[in-house]
Order: structure tokens, then sequence, then C-alpha cells
């Protein structure tokens, strides 16, 4: 695992892709810093609902992927003055031999994303990850209460699949927030790009699953 650069993420490791699934967390960053927590506040998306994927707009995301496939990560914050970035991406060594992840900025900005290239195909359990954020001025990152999930799956094997811990709880809680609308994502995705503070400049080693 290493770090990439803008062009290695989204012309080098786009070419040698069978696909690319983007990940996007949507971040309520006031709310996850006064709750000090994320459960409430963290919202995902991917772009392979047709292959498989579900979970969108809950904090436990489980995305179907293949051998060949890159999955890149991106956060988006609900405010958009607000600071947020993902700081890693928290896999068990036990599946490094399944996946390599990569962190890099996309250029002129210092916004980050974080990369994993599918290398072989998932296991039938999945690959369950978290995914951490510094948020704000808070010195310490915030990651995510549940695990999403990687899945090897077609869209008819995901329908027969057990829900993952947590699912049901952030789908159905009288007390959760309503996820935000497409148009919501839409707004927030259009404003994402800005120059983000130079915090991420000091981005560190990838700390994910290595081989």
């Amino acid at each position: 695992m290493g770090e990439v650069d803008t062009a290695t993420a989204r012309s080098g490791s786009d070419a040698n892709a069978k696909r690319v699934i983007t990940v996007i967390g949507l971040v309520d960053v006031v709310g996850a810093l006064a709750e000090d927590a994320l459960g409430r506040d963290l919202y995902l998306f991917d772009d392979n609902k047709a292959g498989g994927s579900s979970g969108h707009g809950t904090s436990c995301l489980r995305t179907c992927a293949d051998a060949e496939d890159l999955v890149v990560w991106e956060v988006m914050p609900l405010e958009c003055e607000a600071f947020a970035r993902i700081d890693d991406v928290l896999i068990d060594e036990k599946y490094a031999p399944y996946i390599d992840l990569e962190s890099g900025v996309y250029d002129p900005s210092s916004v980050v994303y974080w990369a994993g290239r599918i290398l072989k195909p998932l296991p039938p359990e999945g690959i369950p990850y978290r995914l951490a954020f510094r948020l704000g001025s808070r010195p310490e990152p915030l990651i995510a209460e549940a695990s999403s999930l990687l899945l090897a799956a077609t869209p008819e094997d995901e329908a027969g699949l057990p829900p993952e811990p947590g699912t049901e709880i952030a789908e159905t809680a009288s007390d959760a927030k309503p996820a935000p609308s497409a148009a919501a994502a839409s707004k927030a995705s259009a404003s994402k790009k800005s120059p983000a503070t130079s915090e991420a400049d000091d981005v560190g080693s990838s700390k994910g699953a290595r081989k």
C-alpha cells in the first residue's frame, strides 16, 4: 500500500481497472462534532446500486465489487464551509491479499481520497471496513461506529444476503436523522472540489490493509 497522486488515481489506476466504483461519505460535520460521534451524521452512497450495492443513505453501506475493480472513497461535508477529510480506511490485515489501499490528493486542491484495488474475488463473507474522518479542528479522527462491507455479489445474490449488524438500526431507528436527498448530495458535490484547508498536506503514510 502506498500514497499516489491524482494522475495515478484518476488515469493510471483507472486504465488498469475493470471498473471504478466511487463511494461518497456525506458527513454532517456540525452534527458529528456536537455529538462527538458519527452514528447519526454519516450517510454513505456508491454508484453501483445496479450492480447489487445496498444500504445507500445509511452508515452501513454494502458495496458490490469484483476482482480488478477500483473502489474510490471520497468525503463530502454537508456544510460546504466545514473541513472534512478521510483519514483512514480501516481493514483487518487478514484481508490484505484481497485489496491494496492507496491514498492521494486531488490537485490543485488538498482534498484527500482513498482508493482500493480489488486484487482477487472477494471472500463470501465480504470485507468489513470502517472509515475514519478528520473533522473541523478536532485533534483526533472520528471513526464510524458501524462497519460497511465490500461484497462479491450479483444483483440476484444481494437480495438474499443477511442484514449487516447495525444496518437495521441505521435504517429504521425512530430518532435517526433522515438521509439527505439525492438533490442535497448533488448540491454538496458541486462544492466539494473547492480548495480545502492545508491540513491535508500532513496526510501521513497509509494505515490501511497492507500486503
